[in-house]
């Protein structure tokens, strides 16, 4: 039988670097905070208890991860005074308990590369080794300001020391310390009690219990990864710049090499959840973020965003379209310049046109909005034309009612629907009109003034502003 897991994740640093009121782990990366990114490398390793370290802004960190996290289990740990990798560690450990039997496994909130198979090798290497101490290295041509691995003679790991506290001949090793362990409990708990702050910093370094577990016999296995850039951290805007791009160009080639057109790559933000089906068109500067789902044979011309949208086959999305968690139909076409908000769903072969706003709207097959139009808090059957200027009153100033138009029907141009109301199947609506009544199903539904003219008014209204710049002036 397979040992547990449990997790400590340490996400409790200012990141001064980022000059930012926000902790560094809740920045973004690939459309989600790289907290959120190390989180889901762990999944494969199952980890119970998982817990988070937290420190600065503690409680909006716990809350944004609950949300996004509501079916794990997670426990939380506060670090309130930031004393070093050691002593975040202790405050994990504790969240742990003293029942807990089986490796847990230390790594850093701000690792956002670190991918869930690299982890899952680590642990499957730590166990055929027998290890109760194991921790991930990787070689670089200079290591700067990560721990150097030092060795003995026989190959054995000896130490790992701080660049700070790194003697020259020290600092030219290229084995550098990625800071993610996996530890015995037990063992972790007793060199945990025997660190101390004797070093430059005055800090409790978690890189300790590598020499302390030395002295107890315990042979420390240091695994060397393939992949150095997984291990790279994120401490200023820059890094966080750079490190974007190098995650935009993976999820692009990807989806370049599963069959999808991206016209211009460097432009296009696409998560790493999202599904995009073969033959689709990706025109210049378009967000696809969260989890989209998107069908095959879709064109999105450019200047898009767009968040956890499902879009159904050869559905076509022209310039500046935005939406947002919603369902767009195959064979659509949306905008250019339409506003899908949350909650709108399109059967498919819909037309939402320039200006027009949808939320919590449901649209039927083949029902079209063309131009300049609000839906909101409304459900529409099929074959239904809405014309130019429909606006469906929704809010009272206290609650938000809902408009419902059956199949059929021809709403015309600058009508107001005042919700509560229904209209029935198979319903004209003259343009001009407002409805504050049910429509029963077939009818003809008017409500303006008989058309009225008054020869000669523009004359006197004139004469009244006699001397005033008037509308046709060059200069007014």
């Amino acid at each position: 039988m397979e040992s547990r897991t449990a997790a400590i994740v340490l996400a409790a640093g200012l990141g001064t670097r980022m000059r930012s009121e926000r902790a560094k782990v809740l920045h973004e990366l690939g459309g989600e905070p790289m907290l959120a990114r190390v989180i889901r490398a762990l999944e494969p390793l199952a980890p119970n208890p998982l817990v988070l370290v937290l420190g600065h802004q503690a409680d909006a960190t716990r809350e944004l991860v609950r949300r996004l996290f509501s079916k794990l289990d997670l426990s939380f740990a506060l670090q309130p005074k930031q004393r070093g990798t050691g002593d975040a560690a202790r405050c994990g450990l504790g969240a742990i308990g003293e029942d807990f039997r089986g490796d847990v496994i230390i790594l850093y909130g701000d690792l956002p590369m670190l991918t869930r198979e690299t982890l899952d090798a680590f642990r499957r290497a730590h166990r055929e080794a027998g290890s109760k101490l194991s921790f991930i290295t990787v070689r670089l041509p200079d290591g700067g300001a990560y721990g150097r691995v030092v060795r003995d003679k026989s190959g054995e790991v000896a130490a790992i020391v701080e660049a700070r506290d790194a003697n020259p001949e020290q600092r030219a090793i290229t084995e550098i310390n990625t800071g993610v362990y996996l530890v015995d409990a037990a063992l972790l708990r007793a060199a945990l009690s025997e660190i101390t702050a004797d070093n430059a910093q005055a800090e409790y370094y978690l890189t300790d219990i590598v020499a302390i577990a030395r002295k107890r016999g315990v042979r420390a296995f240091g695994w060397c990864a393939e992949r150095a850039e997984e291990f790279a951290g994120v401490n200023s805007r820059e890094e966080l710049a750079q490190m974007e791009a190098r995650i935009r160009e993976t999820v692009n080639r990807k989806l370049m090499a599963a069959g999808v057109t991206i016209i211009d790559p460097p432009t296009a933000y696409i998560s790493e959840q999202a599904e995009i089906g073969p033959d689709t068109t990706i025109g210049p500067n378009v967000q696809i973020l969260g989890r989209c789902r998107i069908g095959r044979g879709v064109v999105i011309e450019g200047t898009a965003w767009l968040r956890n949208v499902t879009i159904g086959d050869r559905s076509h999305l022209k310039l500046g379209v935005r939406a947002e968690d919603c369902t767009i139909g195959p064979e659509c076409e949306i905008g250019p310049f339409a506003n899908l908000r949350a909650g709108t769903e399109l059967e498919g072969r819909n037309r939402i046109g320039n200006f027009v706003e949808t939320k919590k709207a449901r649209l039927g097959l083949g029902s079209k909005a063309s131009h300049l139009s609000y839906l909101g808090d409304a459900v529409i059957g099929s074959g239904t034309n809405i014309g130019c200027g429909v606006i469906t009153v929704n809010y009272d100033g206290y609650d938000k009612h809902e408009t419902r138009i059956g199949d059929r029907c021809m709403v015309g141009c600058d009508t107001q629907l005042v919700a509560p109301v229904k209209v029935g199947n198979d319903v004209y609506v003259a343009s001009g009109t407002t409805i504050v009544r049910d429509v029963p199903d077939g009818s003809l539904v008017l409500s303006h003034h008989p058309q009225a003219e008054k020869p000669g008014w523009m004359e006197g209204f004139h004469k009244r502003h006699a001397g005033r710049p008037r509308w046709w002036d060059e200069k007014h």
